[in-house]
This record gives structure tokens, sequence and C-alpha cells, in this order.
């Protein structure tokens, strides 16, 4: 832990110091009484807790993700709902004053289109060019990332100046578990400590750089159970997690809450099934009175084989049976799986659902019981939770790639003429996470044009909404017409709207008359 500032030692009062006092009340939750003595302390998320058991919490969520069909549900509904089909550029480099700002468009323009080509075009090779693999485009390495956001806790990104693109950078995707979290330095001797893998600066907790495992012999200035260690600069690596401390160094699996009880739910399962198949296997059972064993036929023998292969036959619907001399038959009734099953697994499964951020109702894939009210409360408050989310990964990940794309791409040929000297204005910008339609999206349009009619919401802000652009809307119905000119579908338009306006008027011309009437 991190001091920024120190305290002068107390005064104490006395030859005994600070006098001692009894302690007659105080907060409940501080109590250790007999019922809470198992309430143990707890630091919070502190750098020496992730040192410890990072690696085993980080293990066992990717167990579930393997295994666990409810585990692999929550982290695709992380994925489709944080990424879904990618965050979206929108350059905004300004011109003028504070007092006279105006977009430079032609820039922006320029901006938006090679980055959009850098994401997703390949090469003649077929390879892309973001990513150092050259196997995903930027979408898929950004649902990649959020994947591994939610399972392991953190991503790292490392940034590289390459030969192998037109645009001189590429990033790649470095598994989280080899930043070594086990490796950890008080003091560096250079003003920095190293917790869990991270070097920071001691008074400031800022991250200078991030010590991976390597078994690169040239590189390695360090080692950590015996493998070598190699120390890469905080500029070339992007971290991402959610920061539960202010001195967590690393990022926790988003399950931990929840990973006790759903791994115990689904072994409950497992034993449940397991149960119920036994049973069905089992139905009835063929003995012989206590006393009377030596009275009864011996299906064993030869004589009688016919008798035993009737009895272990496969049964069909309706049919009767004779018993071998003496023997008794007992018909089980199977009793899994246990009436109270669903019961119990919907309590269980609301606990778990709470913990991962999600509606028990989508996350469970059951919506029975359920209203249009109910649903539509609990989505919103799920999607507030998307939207929070996506303004991490906007922040921590999608600006800083595109900063460092900007820099290498004015650097480039391709920039066409944009100079480098004022990558503080081309570097203003936003990215635009998906958005969601409801279920009765004419509803929201009319309440939407209502907003915009009475001054509550721009169009720009109701596009935003539907992850679009206002004014990219115009460029692209300006194209649209032009396209459409002297086209049968400019005519069918034309008469639409003129049917339109006589409608209108006529409607217009009844009000008149009834009131005429009055």
């Amino acid at each position: 832990m991190r001091f920024p500032f120190f305290r002068a030692r107390a005064k104490t009062s006395g030859r005994g110091g600070m006098r001692a006092f009894h302690q007659t009340r105080g907060f409940a939750a501080a109590q250790t009484d007999r019922l809470l003595a198992g309430w143990r302390y707890d630091g919070g998320f502190t750098a020496g807790d992730v040192s410890a058991y990072l690696a085993t919490i980080r293990a066992r969520s990717r167990q579930m993700a393997k295994d666990s069909p409810h585990y692999k549900r929550w982290l695709d509904l992380w994925v489709t709902n944080i990424v879904g089909e990618g965050f979206s550029l929108k350059s905004m480099p300004h011109d003028g004053g504070s007092l006279d700002r105006r977009l430079d468009i032609a820039a922006a323009k320029t901006i938006e289109n090679h980055w959009w080509r850098f994401c997703t075009l390949r090469s003649p090779s077929g390879q892309t060019y973001c990513d150092a693999s050259g196997r995903k485009t930027m979408a898929e390495m950004d649902r990649l990332l959020a994947r591994t956001w939610a399972r392991d806790g953190e991503y790292f990104v490392l940034i590289t100046r390459t030969d192998a693109n037109p645009y001189g950078i590429e990033f790649q995707i470095i598994r989280p578990d080899l930043c070594d979290e086990r490796y950890n330095l008080a003091d560096t001797g250079k003003g920095t400590s190293i917790q869990a893998g991270v070097e920071k600066i001691i008074t400031t907790g800022r991250p200078v750089a991030y010590w991976f495992k390597t078994t690169a012999t040239n590189q390695a200035s360090a080692y950590s159970a015996g493998q070598p260690l190699v120390r890469i600069g905080a500029d070339r690596i992007i971290h991402g997690y959610t920061q539960q401390d202010e001195d967590q160094p690393r990022g926790i699996p988003h399950g931990y809450a929840s990973l006790v009880k759903l791994k115990m739910l689904d072994e409950y399962d497992r034993a449940e099934l397991t149960a119920a198949r036994d049973e069905a296997c089992s139905v009835r059972t063929y003995y012989a009175p206590v006393g009377q064993e030596n009275a009864i036929a011996d299906i064993a023998a030869p004589e009688n084989a016919d008798v035993a292969n009737a009895l272990l036959a496969d049964k069909e619907p309706g049919q009767a049976e004779i018993l071998p001399l003496g023997y008794k038959q007992e018909i089980h009734t199977p009793q899994h799986p246990n009436r109270e099953l669903t019961a119990f697994k919907n309590s269980m499964g609301r606990d778990i659902a709470g913990g991962l951020g999600v509606e028990y109702s989508n996350f469970f894939n059951d919506w029975s019981g359920v209203s249009f009210s109910s649903v539509r409360a609990g989505t919103i408050s799920e999607r507030d939770m998307w939207i929070m989310f996506q303004d991490d990964m906007i922040s921590q990940l999608k600006s800083r790639m595109f900063l460092a794309w900007l820099r290498a791409f004015l650097e480039s040929s391709e920039s066409g003429g944009l100079p480098v000297e004022k990558y503080d204005k081309f570097s203003e910008h936003e990215f635009r996470g998906r958005r969601w339609l409801w279920v009765d999206p004419l509803k929201d349009i009319k309440a939407a044009e209502t907003a915009v009619k009475n001054g509550w919401k721009t169009n720009q802000q109701i596009s935003e909404d539907y992850g679009g652009d206002y004014y990219d809307n115009i460029e692209e119905i300006k194209r649209e017409e032009a396209a459409a000119k002297g086209t049968a579908l400019e005519r069918t338009k034309a008469n639409e709207a003129q049917q339109g306006q006589e409608a209108g008027d006529a409607d217009q011309s009844r009000d008149t008359r009834g009131a005429r009437c009055y």
C-alpha cells in the first residue's frame, strides 16, 4: 500500500500514554460474538491477496467457462452486450478557438476511413492489419478481449511498431497469466515497487512497466519461480481491468462472488441428473421372500435360460410377464428429479445472477411468471451496467488503441498530408458502443419524436441512442436521393408524399366543417 502523505507522531498524555476506555456502544457489524466469530477480517483487494489468489480464481473461472453452461451463457451475454458488432469511431478534429470551433470535416472523414481500413481490411495474403497474428479484425479482437476481461478479470495488449502493414503499427493480445502475479518487490531502488508483476511509482501508484514470463534469454533480467521475466514499459502495454480498490494492481475474474455457488449448483445438477438416470435404468427388482430362498427356481441354470432372458429383455407397453417359481417383483417409483428442484434452482439462480450483475430471467432463460413491466425494469438496469462497462473499455482500450494508431498513421505516407504536428487536433474523437431496441420499437420511435419536438432531446442524441450519427444519416440520405433520382423509386416516394398531403388536407377539412356545425 502506498502512502501519499505522512503524519507526525501522535502525542500522548500522562505517563501511561493514551488512556484506555471501555467500549459500551458500537456498530452491530463490528461485534465479535459467538454468532459472528467466524466472520473474519478482510483487507479488501490488496496487492497481497491478488498475488496469492489470482492464479487460483482465474484457473477456476476458466474451468467454469469450459464446463458450466450457465457461466458460458454469462460470458456470451457479456461479449454480446459490451462489444456486439464492435465500437464505432467518430473523429472530431476542430479548428478555431473556444468561441469559434469548426469541425474539420475533410480531416475527420480521412481519419475515419483509414481507421476503418486498418480495423477491417486484410492484406493480399489474407491477414488483417490490426492484429499481430493476422487472424482477427478489430471487432473480433474486442470480443476476445471482452471475454478475457470477464473470465480472467483483465486483459493485456502489446503495442508494436511494424513494417508488416501500411500503417506501421499492430496490436497483440497477451494472455493475462503471462504477467507474473507472484513477482513482488517492495523497493526496486529506483523509486518504484513491483506488485503482482506490475511496477509502479511508490508515491503515486502510476504503472511504469510490466513483468512478463518469457523464455528469451537475451532479455531476461529477473527470475520468478525459476522462469526468466522481461520488463516492458507501460507505454507499450494496454492493461484493462475493473478496479475494486485503489491499490489493486491486477484484475480479478468478474464472477468471483458467484463462482462457489454456481459450482455447487452445477454439482447439484450433476448429482440430481445421475440419480434420475440411475432410477430410470432400475425400474424393478426380482427377489425371493425371506426364508424361501431354497424353494425358488434357479434362473442361472441352463434349463432356465429362456426365463432369465425374458426377465432381462426390453419391455413393451401393456406387456405382462409370468415370474419363475417362487419369485416376486418390486416396481420402483422414481423419486428424482426432486419435485422441489425447480424452486431450489430458481432461488440459487437469482443469487448467482445478482453476483454476476445480470437479469435472472435472461441469464437462466427462465421467463415464467414475468411481466413486460418487470422485464423492462430489469433490462434497463442491466443495460445501464453494460453501458458502464462499455465506457470502461472505451477509456482503457479503444482510445489508447486509436491514439497509438493515429500517431503512426500521421507519420506514414497513408496520412495524405495530414501533419503530425497537429496530432492534438486530430486526436479529438469518441467511440460509441452498441445500443438496443425494445420489443415495441414503434412506441420508442414516437417517444423520441415527441422528445425532439419539445426540445428534450436532439436528433443527434436520438441517433446515438440507436447507435448511429445524425449527420452521417444526412449524408447517406443525400446519396440515396441522388441515386434514386429519375427512377421508379423516386416517383413512388413522390406519390406517397402527395397522398399523405391529400389525406392531411381532407382531415383538416373535416375538422373545419365539424367546428362550423357546432
